[in-house]
């Protein structure tokens, strides 16, 4: 299956039309919508890969669904008849595609969408991976200082501590820390 894509439109033929164009290059259409409040609640939903948008589509202005939808990280291959009044939008989330529809071009707009929704996806990852060692790497060095002051180590006795105790215990060295620190803050409360 390739990557998956939803179709607004109130036009049954202009769906028809993208449906058989996207499906025939092994895209797989998860749904549609036919006004713009239903486009917002099926994303959250179907969490599609793009979303092809008729500029006609009911329901609330283009405009604000397109920044709703960008807003959401939502992918938004717009079509429609004038780029005009979405000039100012440089966001890599979009791109427009005139009617009447070329195949060439819809396809084309679409696989530049979908690649940087990968590309984009990846980095997010990696950026939270590398976030949550940070946050881990900042209680281990928590805790290492919560030993050099309430138990007078040296930060190397602190660090060979908690690598100790997560070996001995089998658990790892953010959960030994968190230990620690738990500890500490029962001291300071019951002090308090």
């Amino acid at each position: 299956m390739g990557e998956r894509i939803m179709i607004a439109s109130q036009s049954e033929k202009l769906v028809s039309s993208i449906r058989s164009q996207v499906t025939s290059s092994g895209y797989e259409v998860v749904g549609m919508a036919s006004n713009g409040y239903d486009l917002i609640r099926r994303c959250k939903a179907l969490a599609p890969a793009v979303v092809i948008v008729d500029e006609e589509l009911p329901g609330m202005s283009v405009i604000s669904l397109v920044e709703i939808l960008i807003q959401q990280r939502q992918a938004v291959l717009l079509v429609g008849m004038s780029y005009q009044k979405f000039y100012y939008r440089q966001d890599p989330y979009f791109e427009f595609c005139e009617k009447p529809v070329q195949p060439v071009v819809l396809l084309t707009m679409l696989r530049v969408l979908v690649k940087y929704g990968q590309t984009v996806r990846q980095l997010e990852s990696k950026v939270n991976h590398l976030e949550k060692l940070q946050k881990e790497e900042k209680t281990i060095r928590l805790a290492k200082r919560a030993l050099q002051q309430n138990e007078r180590m040296s930060e190397d006795e602190a660090h060979r501590y908690i690598q100790k105790r997560s070996m001995e215990l089998r658990i790892s060295k953010l959960e030994v820390a968190e230990i620690i620190l738990k500890k500490v803050r029962k001291k300071v409360d019951f002090r308090g």
